[in-house]
Protein backbone atom coordinates (compact mmCIF):
# COMPACT_ATOMS: atom_id res chain seq x y z
CA UNK A 1 0.00 0.00 0.00
CA UNK A 2 3.04 2.37 0.77
CA UNK A 3 4.33 1.78 -2.53
CA UNK A 4 1.26 2.35 -4.12
CA UNK A 5 0.79 5.65 -2.64
CA UNK A 6 4.51 6.60 -3.42
CA UNK A 7 4.03 5.77 -7.02
CA UNK A 8 0.65 7.61 -7.55
CA UNK A 9 2.28 11.01 -5.49
CA UNK A 10 5.34 10.79 -8.42
CA UNK A 11 2.64 10.06 -11.02
CA UNK A 12 0.87 12.69 -10.33
CA UNK A 13 3.57 15.35 -9.28
CA UNK A 14 5.15 14.80 -12.72
CA UNK A 15 1.90 14.93 -14.50
CA UNK A 16 1.50 18.46 -13.11
CA UNK A 17 4.56 19.76 -13.76
CA UNK A 18 4.95 18.56 -17.67
CA UNK A 19 0.77 20.33 -17.25
CA UNK A 20 2.84 23.74 -16.60
CA UNK A 21 4.03 23.71 -20.09
CA UNK A 22 2.80 22.65 -23.33
CA UNK A 23 4.46 19.17 -24.52
CA UNK A 24 6.79 19.44 -21.42
CA UNK A 25 8.73 22.24 -23.05
CA UNK A 26 8.74 25.92 -21.69
CA UNK A 27 6.39 28.18 -23.70
CA UNK A 28 7.58 31.54 -25.50
CA UNK A 29 6.41 34.68 -23.53
CA UNK A 30 4.95 36.84 -25.63
CA UNK A 31 7.17 40.26 -26.67
CA UNK A 32 6.85 42.71 -24.46
CA UNK A 33 5.24 46.19 -26.34
CA UNK A 34 7.27 48.92 -27.28
CA UNK A 35 7.24 51.45 -24.58
CA UNK A 36 5.40 55.10 -24.90
CA UNK A 37 7.42 57.56 -27.37
CA UNK A 38 7.44 60.36 -25.87
CA UNK A 39 8.21 62.31 -28.22
CA UNK A 40 5.30 61.49 -30.38
CA UNK A 41 2.73 61.87 -27.31
CA UNK A 42 4.18 65.32 -26.34
CA UNK A 43 3.23 68.29 -28.64
CA UNK A 44 6.41 70.95 -27.92
CA UNK A 45 9.55 68.89 -26.91
CA UNK A 46 12.82 71.48 -27.63
CA UNK A 47 15.79 69.51 -29.45
CA UNK A 48 17.83 69.39 -26.18
CA UNK A 49 14.61 67.27 -24.10
CA UNK A 50 14.70 64.89 -27.25
CA UNK A 51 18.56 64.55 -26.91
CA UNK A 52 18.16 64.12 -23.00
CA UNK A 53 14.97 61.43 -23.96
CA UNK A 54 16.85 59.39 -26.63
CA UNK A 55 20.05 59.08 -24.11
CA UNK A 56 17.88 58.11 -21.22
CA UNK A 57 16.28 55.70 -23.74
CA UNK A 58 18.91 53.91 -24.53
CA UNK A 59 20.61 54.07 -21.17
CA UNK A 60 17.39 52.21 -19.81
CA UNK A 61 17.35 49.62 -23.04
CA UNK A 62 21.17 48.22 -22.43
CA UNK A 63 20.50 47.99 -18.71
CA UNK A 64 17.25 46.10 -19.04
CA UNK A 65 18.26 43.90 -21.95
CA UNK A 66 21.31 42.46 -20.08
CA UNK A 67 18.93 41.98 -16.90
CA UNK A 68 16.46 40.22 -19.15
CA UNK A 69 18.89 38.50 -20.47
CA UNK A 70 20.23 36.87 -17.56
CA UNK A 71 16.78 36.64 -15.69
CA UNK A 72 16.23 34.58 -19.00
CA UNK A 73 19.41 32.12 -18.32
CA UNK A 74 18.14 32.21 -14.43
CA UNK A 75 14.81 30.83 -15.45
CA UNK A 76 16.39 28.28 -18.11
CA UNK A 77 18.20 26.91 -15.48
CA UNK A 78 15.06 26.62 -12.90
CA UNK A 79 13.38 24.61 -15.86
CA UNK A 80 16.23 22.09 -16.20
CA UNK A 81 16.88 21.44 -12.22
CA UNK A 82 12.73 21.31 -11.84
CA UNK A 83 12.95 18.04 -14.23
CA UNK A 84 15.62 16.64 -12.85
CA UNK A 85 14.89 13.67 -10.65
CA UNK A 86 15.42 13.30 -6.82
CA UNK A 87 15.64 16.56 -4.73
CA UNK A 88 17.12 19.96 -6.22
CA UNK A 89 16.97 22.50 -3.14
CA UNK A 90 20.08 23.43 -2.67
CA UNK A 91 20.62 24.34 -6.20
CA UNK A 92 16.98 25.53 -6.91
CA UNK A 93 16.39 27.38 -3.96
CA UNK A 94 19.34 30.43 -5.03
CA UNK A 95 18.18 30.57 -8.51
CA UNK A 96 14.43 31.18 -6.83
CA UNK A 97 16.19 34.18 -4.82
CA UNK A 98 18.48 35.60 -7.98
CA UNK A 99 14.97 35.26 -10.17
CA UNK A 100 13.36 37.76 -7.62
CA UNK A 101 16.18 39.74 -7.11
CA UNK A 102 16.46 40.06 -11.34
CA UNK A 103 12.79 41.19 -11.48
CA UNK A 104 13.71 43.81 -8.42
CA UNK A 105 16.00 45.18 -10.45
CA UNK A 106 14.33 45.70 -14.09
CA UNK A 107 11.35 47.14 -11.66
CA UNK A 108 13.61 49.29 -10.22
CA UNK A 109 15.45 50.38 -13.29
CA UNK A 110 12.42 51.06 -14.85
CA UNK A 111 11.02 53.09 -12.29
CA UNK A 112 14.59 54.93 -11.84
CA UNK A 113 13.66 55.74 -15.90
CA UNK A 114 10.27 57.30 -15.26
CA UNK A 115 11.96 59.55 -12.26
CA UNK A 116 14.56 60.73 -14.92
CA UNK A 117 12.32 61.30 -17.87
CA UNK A 118 9.89 63.66 -15.39
CA UNK A 119 12.88 65.96 -14.41
CA UNK A 120 13.50 66.06 -17.94
CA UNK A 121 9.42 67.51 -18.98
CA UNK A 122 8.22 70.47 -17.67
CA UNK A 123 4.82 70.48 -15.38
CA UNK A 124 2.32 71.07 -18.62
CA UNK A 125 4.59 68.77 -20.87
CA UNK A 126 3.83 65.80 -18.35
CA UNK A 127 0.43 66.69 -17.79
CA UNK A 128 -0.34 66.23 -21.69
CA UNK A 129 1.90 63.27 -21.46
CA UNK A 130 0.15 61.54 -18.24
CA UNK A 131 -3.42 62.20 -19.71
CA UNK A 132 -2.29 60.50 -23.19
CA UNK A 133 -0.77 57.32 -21.39
CA UNK A 134 -4.12 57.03 -19.60
CA UNK A 135 -6.09 57.58 -22.77
CA UNK A 136 -4.03 54.82 -24.49
CA UNK A 137 -4.54 52.55 -21.73
CA UNK A 138 -7.83 52.99 -21.86
CA UNK A 139 -8.50 52.55 -25.64
CA UNK A 140 -6.25 49.22 -25.40
CA UNK A 141 -8.47 47.99 -22.75
CA UNK A 142 -11.06 48.56 -24.77
CA UNK A 143 -9.91 46.61 -27.91
CA UNK A 144 -7.75 43.52 -25.73
CA UNK A 145 -11.46 42.72 -23.73
CA UNK A 146 -13.75 43.14 -27.27
CA UNK A 147 -10.82 40.50 -28.83
CA UNK A 148 -11.48 38.15 -25.64
CA UNK A 149 -14.16 35.77 -26.07
CA UNK A 150 -16.82 35.83 -23.50
CA UNK A 151 -16.08 31.93 -21.19
CA UNK A 152 -18.90 30.86 -19.72
CA UNK A 153 -19.52 30.14 -16.02
CA UNK A 154 -19.74 27.12 -14.44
Amino acid sequence: MKKLSVILLALMLGGSLLAQTEGGKHRQRPSRPEPPKIEEMVSDLSAIQKKKLETINKECTEKTAKLQKELDNVRANIRTLMNKEGNQSDKLFPLFDREAALQAEIAKEMYSTRQQIDQVLTEKQLAEFRARLKADRQNHKLHSDKAKPIKPRH
